[in-house]
């Protein structure tokens, strides 16, 4: 048996429209505690975070894209390759809402049908200015067949963190044949924070470099290693 650590990548993309709080969910979930003011996304950031499940170690990587119409066709690229989406909306902004299929559809094309789809109404610490009913939010959950949470990045109750976490175990049960009784048991919690930076977009002959850095040395454990182990 390889004595080396070896961990399974997960990727989970949050997409929506622009001042929906992507960011600040991100960052909650990066570090815990509620961010200050945030600036828009200029394409793509993330961040990291070990978890082990039944000696399983499991690489989360976060993603916040960018909600502008001008960056799509670089969020399009970073959508690639996602176990988990998370759709974001605003309840205080009904558009935000009315965008969700766009979302929903830039994903699916990006995508094979084993996504995860979760939709997140966030902003629930602005309760007194809600333009849109948590059922109407089930009801598209529903017709997408994703998960539905109301999520704030202020009220720990409607914290990111716990929704992620159910998430994972989620797509973990489903995809690993493992039955974790419900519960998530997490050993590991290493934070890595990394900034994506993007040069150039769509058209015009440019082209985009990525800083993203990649560890070589890190072994994908796939469903058959993993068959193999029970």
């Amino acid at each position: 048996m390889n004595s080396e650590i070896q961990v399974v990548p997960i990727k989970i993309i949050t997409v929506g429209a622009i001042n929906v709080g992507k960011t600040s969910l991100v960052a909650k979930y990066a570090t815990g505690k509620a961010p200050g003011k945030t600036k828009s996304t200029k394409n793509a950031s993330f961040v990291n975070k070990m978890k082990k499940v039944n000696g399983i170690n499991f690489e989360i990587k976060l993603w916040d894209t960018a909600g502008q119409e001008k960056y799509k066709c670089l969020t399009k690229l970073f959508t690639k390759d996602a176990k988990i989406a998370i759709l974001v909306y605003a309840i205080d902004n009904e558009e935000s809402f009315n965008e969700l299929d766009n979302w929903y559809d830039l994903v699916k094309k990006t995508n094979e049908d084993n996504v995860l789809y979760a939709i997140a109404a966030n902003k629930s610490d602005l309760a007194s200015d809600n333009t849109i009913p948590d059922e109407k939010g089930r009801e598209y959950a529903q017709k997408i067949k994703a998960e539905f949470k109301s999520t704030s990045a202020k009220d720990d109750s409607d914290g990111i963190n716990s929704y992620i976490d159910e998430l994972f175990l989620k797509y973990y049960n489903s995809n690993f044949n493992m039955n974790t009784s419900g519960s998530l048991s997490i050993t590991l919690s290493t934070e890595n924070n990394s900034q994506v930076q993007q040069k150039g977009c769509c058209g015009g002959g440019k082209s985009h470099n990525s800083s993203i850095s990649t560890n070589k040395n890190k072994k994908t454990l796939i469903k058959e290693q993993i068959d193999e182990k029970k």
